[in-house]
């Protein structure tokens, strides 16, 4: 029983750290880079914690973990083509969008620049079949770049149905993307995505570890205050800022 409640603890602490770092971004990204360039509390509760990236990140690290343990070298052929297309499609569409006037919906894009990008990903697909074949390429490993597209999928599938359920049921739009490049009913787009598998890449290789590393050097004792002392006010929050507001 006690290593069940061990284990819940450890889950809420990363959970916490993750809904933490999510926030920041956030608001970061609203102050710099979205206009109108102001500071706002992103998110419906008052404390500064954005759950959707910390259930996002748990599911990212537990659904990828054994992924991230094993190697995916280029001489396996089903690796070696889903990473060349995923790399390739992530660098075109990026040029496209920053040197071509805004595309909304993704049936355009593919009207006018889906040829170029079959072109391009089908010249990759040769021309990495053919470096395969040298013994020091053959052994590289891809595994981040499979881990990259897995959390640019998760990402998007989370952020697709939390909006679909905060529109749908708490009538609270916290994003619209309307107005952004490749968006799906305003509720996912491409530069989102793209941010989430670079942002989600980048944690799970770094603060993650840091996390396996550290977190186990913590006492129970200790991880559990840490988790009454958060528990008890983000609870609160949670009741005041979102049940009460349903009843």
């Amino acid at each position: 029983m006690k290593k069940k409640i061990e284990l819940f603890v450890n889950i809420y602490l990363i959970f916490c750290i993750y809904a933490l770092i999510g926030w920041l971004y956030e608001v970061i990204w609203m102050r710099f880079v979205v206009a109108p360039h102001k500071w706002i509390n992103r998110g419906v509760l008052i404390g500064p914690f954005l759950p959707i990236y910390g259930f996002g990140m748990i599911l990212l690290y537990f659904s990828l973990k054994n992924m991230m343990k094993k190697k995916h070298p280029v001489k396996d052929g089903i690796t070696r083509s889903i990473a060349t297309i995923t790399i390739i499609t992530f660098i075109y569409t990026t040029i496209i969008e920053y040197t071509t006037p805004k595309i909304y919906q993704v049936s355009i894009y593919l009207k006018e620049y889906g040829i170029g990008l079959l072109i391009v990903n089908i010249i990759g697909l040769l021309m990495i079949n053919l470096l395969a074949k040298n013994k020091k390429v053959k052994e590289i490993d891809l595994t981040i770049i499979l881990v990259f597209l897995a959390i640019w999928l998760i990402a998007t599938a989370l952020e697709y149905i939390s909006h679909f359920v905060m529109d749908k049921f708490f009538h609270i739009m916290l994003w619209d993307y309307t107005k952004d490049f490749l968006n799906v009913n305003k509720r996912i787009n491409w530069d989102a995505s793209r941010n989430f598998a670079i942002g989600g890449t980048f944690l799970l290789y770094t603060v993650q570890r840091l996390i396996d590393k550290y977190l186990p050097k913590l006492s129970y004792n200790n991880k559990a205050k840490i988790c009454f002392i958060i528990g008890i006010p983000m609870l609160l929050d949670f009741i005041f800022h979102v049940i009460l507001k349903l009843i």
